[in-house]
């Protein structure tokens, strides 16, 4: 009895493992029934691949066509008819599927994923005044008494072409990479060509996220001016620069944090920031680049924002504040403090509507597209001819409605102005042989626009803008500037 009994565990575990066994070999068929399977279909693409190019590719001198087999009973008319709507219907996916293989397929030498993005512009325009520049103006000039003021046009030179990267994760940082260049770099030197524009970086990163913590060294706006207003009209600048939106891309390299709260619908957030402020030559275009006041400084401009949001879709809320302290160096061992203060705001009307727009008050500020294009002004120190410089005073900023009229159409309204002191240009020492936009000291825009999208990748953009420019002297200067924009986004 006792043998009997001890026996029955013995069994009990052969009879599992005959069963692990045969879940094993039923696995392993179904397996290999999967591997023929895929053989099958990967034989049924390459003859849809050859059939394909049999299609597409005409037959060359010398040479016989290759011709896919067709069963005997398609020799006749309805069945040969029907053969070729099956090989048309079979064309048909192996496209579909070659289009959504090459979506992902963008080869790196890393090995990691790339996409590649873009945005073909283009942009035509009637320009009602005199401008700075006929394709993207930002001041309105002095009317011309020898010749039209007024201009037509179209161009496509604020198309942008970008790549977009996902690196490895190094140190529990997940890396990525992004780059964006466009062809506002300046116009070729040959007259039948000048229209098509060169090719120049417009933005870049390469960023390192934590969970809390984000590093990045890019070529792109300062981190105290992140929003701009909606418009396909003014890309290759964006809408308002130069009329209250600081907007110039430059190195820099910025730290941010996110404190975690109890609300996960709530973000609080600080950012710090190295800048290399550049001199602008905001009138001509240089090809070689020269040590600028900031950079002779031998130091970089000193960036800060703190930021509070609220909701992570496209309706959050969102406040932040930020400054700026540089210092730049000019010939004769001349040196001028320059800052900024700023806020900057995003708030939600229900899910149709939103208000956004920023301020800032500070000195020196042309660099980063404020302060009438100028970061100093000269003086005359008391009965002496010597001279002594200053950082200008200037303070700007801008503001946008935007109300969602359906899925598909936006309408945007916006405003923005940037000032400069007019007592201190007009009490300091004229310049000499500038561009005239130099000899301003207000620039206001006015912009109304609608974007169209019938399809994610479709644009369609009319757009209406008021340039109101005031020189140091005189009266206002005004241009009416209407462009219809055709967009195509991949």
């Amino acid at each position: 009895m006792k043998a009997q009994t001890e026996s029955h565990p013995d069994g009990s575990v052969s009879q599992q493992l005959e069963k692990l066994a045969a879940a094993l070999r039923a696995t392993q068929q179904r397996v290999e029934q999967s591997q023929q399977q895929i053989q099958q279909m990967q034989a049924e693409i390459d003859r849809l691949r050859e059939l394909l190019a049999a299609k597409e590719t005409p037959p060359q001198q010398g040479t016989v066509a290759v011709t896919p087999v067709v069963p005997a009973a398609a020799a006749g008319g309805v069945e040969d008819s029907a053969a070729k709507s099956a090989d048309a219907e079979d064309i048909d996916i192996l496209k579909s599927a070659s289009a959504q293989q090459q979506q992902t397929k963008v080869e790196s030498s890393s090995r990691f994923p790339v996409r590649l993005t873009g945005l073909v512009l283009f942009n035509s325009f009637v320009n009602q005044g005199t401008v700075d520049q006929i394709d993207l103006p930002s001041s309105a000039l002095l009317p011309s008494t020898t010749s039209s003021n007024t201009s037509t046009g179209a161009s496509l030179r604020q198309t942008i072409l970008g790549l977009e990267g996902t690196g490895p994760v190094l140190g529990g940082a997940q890396t990525s990479a992004r780059v964006s260049m466009d062809f506002f770099g300046g116009v070729t030197g040959s007259a039948t060509s000048g229209p098509a524009g060169t090719v120049r970086l417009r933005t870049a990163a390469i960023t390192a996220s934590w969970a809390r913590d984000t590093l990045e060294a890019n070529y792109d706006t300062p981190l105290i001016s992140p929003l701009s207003p909606d418009s396909f009209a003014t890309v290759a600048q964006p809408s308002l620069a130069w009329s209250g939106n600081l907007w110039t891309w430059a190195p820099q390299f910025m730290w941010k944090h996110s404190f975690g709260l109890e609300n996960t619908n709530r973000a609080l957030s600080f950012q710090l920031g190295l800048l290399d402020t550049q001199t602008l030559n905001a009138a001509s275009n240089v090809t070689l680049r020269a040590t600028g006041a900031g950079e002779a400084s031998g130091q970089p401009s000193y960036e800060t924002r703190l930021a509070y949001s609220s909701s992570k879709n496209e309706h959050h809320f969102e406040l932040g504040i930020g400054g700026l302290y540089g210092r730049q160096n000019y010939k004769g061992n001349q040196r001028v403090d320059t800052w900024a203060t700023t806020a900057d705001w995003r708030v939600p009307f229900g899910h149709r509507l939103h208000l956004s727009g920023e301020l800032y008050r500070g000195r020196g500020l042309g660099d980063l597209g404020g302060g009438a294009y100028r970061n100093t002004v000269t003086y005359n120190f008391p009965n002496s001819t010597a001279t002594y410089l200053r950082a200008l005073n200037a303070e700007g900023g801008w503001l946008e409605w935007s109300y969602k009229l359906s899925s598909t159409l936006n309408a945007n309204a916006s405003i923005g102005q940037d000032s400069a002191s007019g007592n201190e240009l007009r009490n300091s020492v004229p310049l000499s042989g500038a561009s005239p936009i130099f000899f301003y000291t207000r620039n206001r825009s006015i912009v109304g626009n609608l974007i169209f999208r019938p399809w994610s990748s479709i644009i369609l953009s009319p757009e209406y803008r008021r340039l109101q420019s005031w020189p140091i002297l005189g009266g206002v200067n005004t241009a009416n500037i209407y462009t219809l924009t055709f967009g195509y986004q991949f």
